[in-house]
């Protein structure tokens, strides 16, 4: 085959790394730590952390739709 374009494999973009999301959300019940009432905890890094720790009990788990 005669063609202007190399054999040489295209390379696609790599894709954008995503955000580690949970599949929950917190929502502080009572205040501990630097968390206010009512504030959303949604990273899930922090989601872990809190609910492996002696403060699990201070917030409101709620699955991610």
């Amino acid at each position: 085959m005669d063609s202007d374009t190399p054999d040489t494999p295209v390379a696609a973009p790599a894709p954008k790394a995503q955000a580690a999301t949970s599949p929950y959300k917190l929502i502080v019940k009572f205040a501990f730590a630097d968390y206010q009432v009512g504030q959303e905890i949604s990273d899930a890094d922090e989601v872990a952390a809190v609910l492996a720790g002696d403060c699990d009990g201070k917030v409101l788990k709620v699955a991610n739709a």
